[in-house]
């Protein structure tokens, strides 16, 4: 139960030295109740302390002892200032100063104090936790008679020379306080861009940050935040994320209709956030969306929704206009007007732009977004609608049979510099969504964007070539700066190489002759 003294600071008065280095001998020769609070033994410490340094002469009166106690930070308090100090004694705050340099000391004594070590060692295993957690624990187990804060528990470490590297950050005691952070910056973050997170998504985005927090660990730091909202075992949000991506596209597709079955709304918003993703620059994150069972917890979960038998619906009603926006509400009532609320792809496209609608925006609507679902090939409707099937096959019926009397005229060839081109008569399809459905490229050429120039030399928009559909899509821009209409015919010449491409149009004997200029040349 003997211990070793650590350093001790040279006093300023050289006859007190003979004095303190007694004080400190005995001091480590005694020993303490390790069944007592640690406040009780603060201060018999400090009594004890007093008892030899006054050499007996008269008992050191209480409220100096409870004084120095708390000027350290010893009975489950930050320390106290001076004027606090003095207010305590009873003496003015540079009379407190002098006693405290007294009994300076005293600072790390390496004492013989088993609850102090016990309590330490509880700390180190019930981090990372709350502040006020493992003040309850050590209470529960009788270490402390108060409930002491993480600072004065440090200070008793520092008072008794042990060691203490737990610290405090946004309110979670840990020995980590760098990962700590890093963990709630990601959870914060993935809950505001897509309503929820997987534990295993929080350890791969603080990875991505530089820091190695496995799923447990994760686990661990998070159930000490009261931020954090467990929606079950393995998904988490954050309590203030009330309103993000997950949510609007949630309220977009149920202002449309609902109720909608849960599996229908999953793949509604997988899709819709796939699109998001292709328009994100390679320093932003994709969404990922939720599991079904993720998803489900989260709408059960959040007030704006409510899930009964699987299927959701929300909890107010939504306007239309206000969720989809003028052109995606505009899009929705064009398609509910139609005899049958089904339409084809080109039919409805023009009646879209009849109204004024930009082509390349509807074509999105019609390909991601939430509202709109494709019945069949080339048979869109909104969600929600009934449609027969009989009444599908003859939409598409007519499709077919409209698209057979336009001019599908479509040449290919490769001039004598070695440039691939295409000439092509314009389809209602082509028009309306600048796409080109046919590969036109020699075999093997890669995936390709050609910055497209028209036959003035200026630019006119960037074409992508989709080498695994055969696919190239961009022309759209090219198309309405001209007013290119279905019959009339484009050529394009393409420079994989410099990744160029001029697009020219016109009849087809104008097109003809500016395609043999353009090989000549």
């Amino acid at each position: 139960m003997t211990s070793h003294t650590n350093a001790v600071q040279e006093p300023d008065r050289p006859d007190l030295q003979a004095d303190l280095a007694r004080v400190l001998h005995e001091l480590a020769e005694s020993t303490f109740d390790d069944t007592e609070p640690l406040e009780t033994t603060v201060i018999r410490i400090l009594s004890e302390a007093d008892r030899v340094i006054h050499d007996k002469r008269r008992p050191c009166r209480p409220a100096v002892l409870n004084g120095l106690a708390a000027r350290y930070g010893l009975l489950g308090q930050p320390p106290a200032t001076l004027e606090e100090t003095g207010r305590v004694m009873g003496v003015t705050r540079e009379r407190a100063r002098q006693i405290q340099k007294k009994h300076e000391a005293l600072q790390r004594l390496n004492l013989w104090w088993p609850q102090l070590d016990t309590a330490l060692e509880l700390a180190s295993r019930q981090a990372p936790c709350t502040e006020l957690a493992l003040a309850d624990e050590l209470l529960h187990k009788g270490l402390t008679a108060n409930r002491y804060s993480i600072s004065s528990l440090r200070a008793c470490a520092e008072f008794a020379g042990r060691r203490f590297d737990l610290d405090v950050k946004d309110g979670v005691i840990t020995d980590e306080p760098d990962t700590l952070t890093a963990v709630y910056r990601v959870t914060r973050r993935l809950a505001a861009r897509q309503g929820l997170a997987t534990l295993l998504q929080v350890s791969d985005e603080a990875l991505d940050a530089g820091f190695v927090v496995t799923e447990d660990d994760v686990r661990a730091l998070l159930r000490t935040s009261e931020s954090v909202v467990w929606l079950d075992e393995n998904h988490v949000t954050w309590r203030s994320s009330v309103r993000n991506r997950l949510v609007n596209t949630l309220r977009t597709l149920l202002s449309v209709h609902q109720p909608v079955v849960l599996p229908s709304a999953r793949q509604a918003v997988e899709n819709f956030w796939a699109y998001r993703n292709a328009g994100r620059t390679a320093d932003q994150s994709d969404l990922v969306a939720p599991t079904l069972t993720g998803l489900r917890a989260f709408c059960e979960w959040h007030d704006q929704f409510t899930v009964d038998d699987e299927m959701l619906s929300t909890t107010t009603p939504l306007d239309l206009n206000a969720e989809l926006g003028v052109e995606a509400a505009l899009l929705v009532e064009l398609i509910r007007m139609s005899p049958n609320g089904v339409l084809d792809r080109t039919s409805l496209m023009e009646t879209a732009e009849a109204y004024g609608m930009n082509l390349s925006t509807a074509s999105v609507y019609l390909t991601f977004h939430p509202a709109f679902v494709q019945l069949d090939r080339n048979a869109w409707t909104v969600r929600g609608t009934e449609v027969a099937s009989d009444v599908i096959a003859t939409v598409q019926g007519q499709a077919r049979a409209r698209s057979r009397t336009e001019n599908r005229d479509f040449r290919t060839g490769i001039t004598p510099h070695g440039r691939p081109w295409v000439m092509l008569a314009v389809t209602s399809n082509f028009r309306l969504t600048g796409v080109l459905l046919r590969r036109w490229l020699l075999p093997g050429t890669p995936f390709t964007r050609f910055e497209l120039t028209d036959g003035r030399g200026e630019p006119c928009g960037t074409a992508v070539y989709n080498d695994e559909t055969g696919f190239t899509h961009g022309f759209g821009i090219y198309v309405r700066r001209f007013g290119v209409r279905v019959g009339e015919y484009v050529y394009i010449c393409a420079d994989p190489d410099q990744e160029t491409a001029t697009v020219t149009h016109g009849s087809c004997d104008e097109v003809s002759r500016l395609a043999m200029t353009s090989q000549a040349d």
